[in-house]
């Protein structure tokens, strides 16, 4: 009931002063992300500063190196005992959990084509966390407040990785059986092993030299535009044709649905400001890029999974910019 009231008194208020002052606090903060992603397939389709060979390269260096950097970075440098919200995490965790089960259970059950199933459950639960999560909580509310962000990326990304697989084996021909493997490599993940170094340092008070911490820190301001340039530079608008219909299911369920589900959840939780942003952009951000590489991988749909992430990369700017707005307005994020 607070909850429809908070919706009604926002919602009152858009035509007054600070609903315009809101439209802009929000644009300032999305707009840099959408202006990054346009500059990356620009340079990447109209130049020859750049190609999708230069994005693959680049997309390793910060997946291995600047991603992690900021993670460390971001959660070394805060209180973790005090800071991180164990309540969330669980909370993040579980849900997930949940909705990858009732996926599996009713999505082979509206989808037909056996190699399309495994495309649409991971597409709607898998999400590109690891950059948009942190990217939109930094830029509200500034690198000191990223800490919840940064930890629930090192718990959700093993497991949309892990999950991802699942789906795809049961759902799809599967190649790889291996399940020690896939195992070792999601423990290897470089940044899931930064969060956890982050953490250890946090929880010891370890402080690093100077020199040491200057050059993490320049490395993690790398992550965010580079990111950014990457994925729109890898995006291909020639391959989007064909399963339409489908992929506009799909993606109203992800940007929409979940998150007008689970946000009022989190708020009647009790969260606010950066907490609840971090959190509900675990439930709103677009579909993994690995989605695509995996599926093709598994022998599955890749043209649908390809259409899923460019669609849901350029669509969730808007999700993203009309959610924040609408809980600003409602007082929920300062």
């Amino acid at each position: 009931m607070n909850f429809i009231l908070c919706i009604g008194s926002g919602l009152s208020g858009l035509g007054k002063g600070y609903g315009m002052e809101n439209l802009i606090f929000t644009f300032n903060a999305i707009a840099p992300l959408f202006f990054l992603m346009v500059l990356g397939y620009v340079l990447v389709n109209y130049t020859r500063l750049a190609d999708r060979a230069l994005c693959k390269k680049a997309n390793a260096l910060v997946f291995n190196v600047f991603l992690p950097c900021m993670l460390f970075k971001n959660v070394s440098q805060s209180n973790i005992s005090e800071q991180v919200p164990v309540k969330l995490c669980v909370f993040a965790a579980g849900s997930l959990l949940v909705l990858f089960v009732l996926l599996c259970l009713f999505v082979p059950r509206i989808i037909r084509k056996e190699n399309q199933q495994g495309v649409v459950i991971q597409a709607i639960f898998r999400s590109n966390y690891v950059i948009f999560g942190v990217a939109v909580v930094e830029n509200m509310y500034g690198a000191e407040h990223t800490v919840t962000a940064a930890v629930l990326s090192a718990i959700l990304v093993p497991m949309y990785n892990f999950l991802a697989v699942l789906a795809l084996s049961m759902f799809g021909e599967k190649r790889e059986h291996d399940w020690g493997k896939i195992i070792r490599n999601i423990l290897k993940n470089p940044l899931i092993l930064a969060s956890l170094l982050g953490i250890f340092c946090s929880l010891l008070h370890v402080k690093l030299p100077t020199a040491v911490k200057t050059t993490v820190a320049d490395l993690a301001k790398l992550a965010t535009p580079i990111a950014f340039l990457i994925l729109g530079g890898d995006m291909d608008f020639s391959k989007v044709k064909g399963n339409l219909k489908l992929a506009g299911g799909v993606l109203f369920v992800k940007l929409v649905a979940l998150p007008a589900l689970m946000i009022p959840i989190l708020v009647l939780m009790g969260y606010r400001d950066s907490e609840l942003l971090a959190a509900a952009l675990a439930y709103q951000t677009p579909v993994a890029v690995s989605s695509y590489i995996m599926a093709q991988q598994a022998g599955a749909d890749d043209q649908l999974a390809g259409q899923l992430v460019v669609f849901s990369s350029a669509l969730s700017i808007v999700t993203l910019f009309v959610t924040i707005f609408l809980l600003r307005e409602m007082g929920m994020l300062a």
